[in-house]
């Protein structure tokens, strides 16, 4: 669960919107949207400690993010940024294998556990065919694939996605908002992911983050929603 108290999203005092008193539930998927520059991505950031609110308070599963360790966060959130980190002679699989560090001890062993549930998040992402490949072999969409598979490793009750379909086609773009709807609804996650595809995002049937032009505040807007609606408080 995500709470939002009386929070200004901004940096360097430059505030971008703010929000009033919102709170994200588990079992959601949230899709935000808003004009480009309009604060999607510094709020994520915000969500998971990379960046400062100018004011207010986000708390994570009734946690203040401001008291969390970066590891107490990397427990509670996983975040999936728009850029994929270049790293020579890395396999997919260990990489992927990368979202178990939270929990693994100082050697970086792996339980049975942990290899189970990499195993389930290669599955879910069906790139069982990418395993073995090295990162820097990959296409755009498959990094994104591959990204979001690590994300799932983490196994956190929140996860964070910054604009996931950009490199995918359009199959590709409706199997990951199918999937990660499941996911929310089945394991009980708390998912947003920022969206420029308004029209891939309403068949999903998902509440929207919606930042507004005018009044600059984040609004939550509750499925079912209308283009139409959407459009006149995010794009006008």
């Amino acid at each position: 669960m995500i709470e939002f108290k009386n929070i200004i999203v901004g940096y360097s005092n430059i505030t971008l919107f703010s929000i009033d008193d919102i709170q994200l539930n588990l079992g959601q998927l949230y899709i935000l949207i808003g004009k480009n520059g309009s604060g999607k991505s510094t709020l994520l950031k915000s969500i998971v400690g990379l960046e400062k609110v100018i004011d207010g308070s986000i708390l994570l599963n009734t946690k203040n993010i401001s008291t969390l360790s970066k590891r107490d966060t990397s427990k509670m959130i996983a975040f999936v940024q728009s850029t994929f980190p270049n790293i020579d002679y890395l396999k997919v699989y260990d990489y992927i294998a990368l979202g178990r560090s939270p929990y693994t001890n100082a050697f970086g062993r792996l339980s049975k556990a942990d290899l189970d549930i990499i195993k389930s998040a290669i599955k879910t992402l069906n790139i069982e065919h990418l395993s073995e490949k090295f990162t820097t072999e990959l296409s755009d969409g498959e990094r994104q694939l591959v990204s979001i598979a690590k994300a799932l490793c983490q196994d956190t009750s929140i996860i964070l996605l910054d604009e996931p379909t950009a490199f995918l086609d359009y199959s590709n773009k409706t199997l990951l908002h199918t999937i990660l709807k499941r996911i929310a609804l089945e394991t009980k996650k708390c998912i947003i992911l920022s969206s420029h595809d308004l029209e891939l995002s309403l068949e999903t049937k998902s509440d929207f983050l919606t930042v507004n032009s005018k009044s600059k505040k984040l609004e939550l807007i509750k499925a079912p929603s209308d283009r139409q609606t959407l459009i006149s408080i995010a794009f006008s």
